[in-house]
């Protein structure tokens, strides 16, 4: 009789805990929810079938010694299979998170990925009709960047699109937006600017960049300088409220503007 009631036990115990983690796995998983809820669920009724025997024991029931042996692997393979997918599921989470965060980010120069870019840019848009506070928009193109790559190869092409995007960084604003959204192309968006003030920061960033060295290659520096399109979203004036269609328009507001730079001979701001 003890020998069967300490199995049970043991059986109840191990079952018990398989329902605690299944629990805890719907409380914390968010994309697999429903299978944590439904694991919880039939692990909790199966508790009866743990608690039956020890009740019958007491009350002088017949006792069968095999099925009590048999109750503790049964609970401790449903616990170990309930430890095994926490595990799996918690691995997952991580993933998913890692591989969320890593589709925001472009991976080479750790700008904004385009996507993330535009996505947030929108949320800005959104903001600014809240705030009736206009946005500026800037293109900024790296001038005969295809040279670089021809004459220097493209991992040193890389080395160059990665400082620059560490020197336009340190000089922008934390809400400041600043994503690669072609190979050399980076959309920089001010919230909360008036015209003159992202002219400003337009200028500054035009100098910084020819003033620095993006790379070095055999003791000999390498400097770049940009062409700058400036485009101006007012809330105040405007009849579109689109989000997305307000944003298709600045961007090729200011990468127009942009390519006029170009032609007004590179290493300048145009509007």
């Amino acid at each position: 009789m003890i020998l069967a009631l300490s199995l049970y036990s043991l059986a109840l115990v191990a079952q018990l805990m398989a329902v605690i983690y299944a629990i805890y796995l719907f409380i914390i998983s968010k994309s697999y929810r429903l299978a944590g809820g439904c694991l919880a669920i039939g692990l909790s009724l199966m508790i009866g079938r743990r608690i039956n025997p020890i009740i019958f024991i007491w009350n002088g029931g017949e006792i069968n010694i095999i099925d009590a042996f048999l109750a503790v692997p049964i609970s401790g393979f449903l616990l170990l299979g309930v430890l095994q997918i926490k595990a799996l599921l918690n691995r997952l989470e991580v993933q998913n998170f890692l591989l969320g965060q890593t589709s925001k980010i472009d991976p080479l120069t750790t700008a904004l990925s385009r996507a993330e870019t535009f996505s947030r840019s929108e949320l800005e848009i959104q903001k600014s009709f809240r705030s009736k506070k206009s946005i500026a928009f800037l293109m900024a193109d790296i001038d005969h960047f295809k040279n670089i790559n021809d004459v220097y190869g493209h991992p040193i092409g890389d080395v160059v699109l990665t400082n620059l995007v560490k020197t336009c960084q340190m000089e922008l604003r934390e809400i400041d937006i600043f994503g690669r959204v072609g190979g050399e192309e980076f959309l920089i968006v001010l919230p909360e600017t008036s015209l003159e003030k992202a002219k400003e920061v337009a200028e500054r960033l035009r100098i910084l960049v020819s003033e620095n060295i993006c790379a070095t290659v055999q003791d000999q520096d390498i400097r770049i300088t940009i062409s700058v399109g400036l485009a101006m979203f007012d809330p105040l004036n405007t009849m579109d409220h689109a989000p997305s269609s307000i944003l298709k328009d600045c961007y090729n507001a200011c990468d127009k503007a942009m390519y006029r730079a170009k032609q007004a001979g590179r290493n300048q701001i145009s509007t």
